[in-house]
């Protein structure tokens, strides 16, 4: 079974720090390390390990940068043959601030990211993709993954992040109208709804949005699933955080994984829950669990799967 994803791919630099600097000011690293990156990227790789086909769509510059991050998803099994080349431009890279609780800033410059267009997704690169995972922010790319899902009869799924929060409710409920899985974060959510409070929002976007499921994650307190007129929250997992960056990512291909087994919603939630919660203990956005890792570790609470 072959689940695509499209969106950004990026090489990230990690600095973990104590603080941030002032003004002028210099702060000393705690320690550095490097990491491919890009949401959908690290989506690909995370559904990868849950065992299932993973096909990267997107674009990198004509650099050792964008050779350097494909050859890292190729060594994953994750298929980027119709990842395009963009001449002139540098393939995208992220500066992640790490504190020690691992809380993250990030810095983006998206490059040859942007290179990618409703034009280069076309059906032929679909060919036997089960499942269509958007990890962007950028509406003409969703909806033009969206017509290609309905001639294939692929599911869809969207994780659009601040970028597509910040277009607001009346754009936002255009683009992911009739997506079987919309996931975002409190954050997200509580900006796309214009409340302070991560319960109202929910309730005002579970009535706004016509899509299968809304999918919200709450941090350490776990995350909440609207399907069908019912509202689930499941608890987090309790871990000592290293690293947050790619949590999201690791939870919706957990997430997703569930989805294709065609699992129940608290199933769903729990597993992707503990997905998130190893990945956060290990640093990089890449260091999500493998499918048997995430089972051994229900099991160790107790729970089968």
């Amino acid at each position: 079974m072959v689940v695509a994803s499209i969106g950004n791919l990026n090489f990230d630099l990690y600095l973990r720090i104590s603080e941030l600097p002032g003004p002028d000011e210099n702060v000393e690293a705690l320690d550095l390390y490097t990491g491919g990156g890009g949401s959908a990227a690290n989506f690909a790789v995370a559904v990868a390990r849950m065992g299932l086909g993973a096909r990267f769509i997107g674009a990198v510059g004509d650099d050792p940068l964008g050779e350097i991050s494909l050859r890292e998803l190729r060594s994953e099994g994750v298929d980027v043959t119709f990842v395009k080349r963009v001449r002139g431009m540098r393939s995208g890279v992220v500066v992640v601030l790490v504190h020690p609780d691992g809380v993250k800033r990030m810095l983006s410059h998206r490059g040859a990211n942007l290179g990618l267009t409703p034009a280069d997704l076309t059906v032929d690169k679909f060919s036997g993709v089960r499942h269509i995972h958007l990890a962007t922010g950028r509406t003409e790319l969703i909806l033009r993954a969206k017509e290609i899902a309905r001639k294939i009869g692929a599911t869809v799924s969207v994780d659009g992040g601040t970028a597509l929060a910040r277009k607001g409710l009346e754009i936002v409920k255009a683009a992911v109208e009739g997506v079987d899985v919309v996931f975002m974060n409190h954050v997200e959510a509580k900006l796309l709804a214009n409340t302070g409070d991560h319960k109202s929002a929910i309730e005002r976007l579970a009535g706004e949005l016509r899509v299968g499921e809304l999918v919200i994650t709450l941090g350490p307190i776990g995350a909440v699933a609207f399907k069908e007129g019912k509202l689930l929250q499941v608890d987090a997992f309790k871990v000592n955080a290293v690293d947050t960056t790619g949590a999201g990512d690791s939870f919706a291909a957990a997430y997703i994984a569930m989805y294709l087994e065609g699992r129940e919603l608290y199933e769903k939630l729990l597993f992707a829950n503990a997905a998130a919660a190893i990945k956060v203990t290990r640093p990089g956005a890449r260091s999500s669990p493998r499918r048997d890792e995430v089972v051994s570790f229900l099991e160790s609470f107790g729970y089968k799967i």
